[in-house]
């Protein structure tokens, strides 16, 4: 990749100019799961955004029996551009002891906050969701997550989870 840098003859470059070249990241760090309810609550993948930003999310998570569901809250000025999801479909089946996913989920939807879901489909496996988001303004975006339906067995967001951020700027 190439980036080229926005400055004047003669200017002096600062600490801070670099740093906002870098891609930056940030982790769930540790497992986090959700146990009995259907309604999203944040995760620690909080992504800052200061003007123009690309978030790229990857998510694993498992589930004993209630899917997974999930979705994005920002806060601040900060709004939404473009929202990329490839993710398994919300169809599945299972076959002698493994699962199949029928569809894989690949759209661009140009909400921040709509909920997605998928139905519980191998507790055995870990399912990966990725995600890119294009976003705007100052804030926070934060990634939230639940169970697609309420059950007493965990859905579980993986502490391997990530979500890459980094800085764009307005050709």
């Amino acid at each position: 990749m190439i980036v080229t840098i926005d400055f004047l003859a003669g200017q002096v470059l600062r600490p801070d100019d670099l740093l906002a070249l870098a891609v930056g990241y940030v982790t769930q760090s540790n497992p986090v799961s959700r146990t009995s309810t259907a309604i999203v609550a944040d995760s620690s993948i909080i992504c800052p955004v200061d003007g123009p930003t690309e978030i790229r999310l990857s998510a694993r998570w498992t589930s004993l029996a209630g899917g997974m569901r999930w979705c994005w809250r920002s806060t601040g000025t900060v709004s939404l551009v473009s929202r990329d999801i490839l993710s398994p479909g919300s169809t599945v089946s299972a076959n002698s002891g493994t699962a199949w996913i029928r569809d894989i989920r690949l759209r661009q939807i140009a909400t921040i906050g709509e909920e997605q879901t998928v139905t519980h489909f191998d507790a055995a496996t870990t399912q990966l969701i990725q995600e890119r988001l294009i976003v705007t303004g100052v804030g926070e975006v934060v990634f939230q997550f639940a169970q697609a339906t309420s059950n007493a067995s965990a859905t579980t967001l993986a502490g391997q989870s990530y979500a890459t951020v980094q800085k764009l700027r307005t050709l």
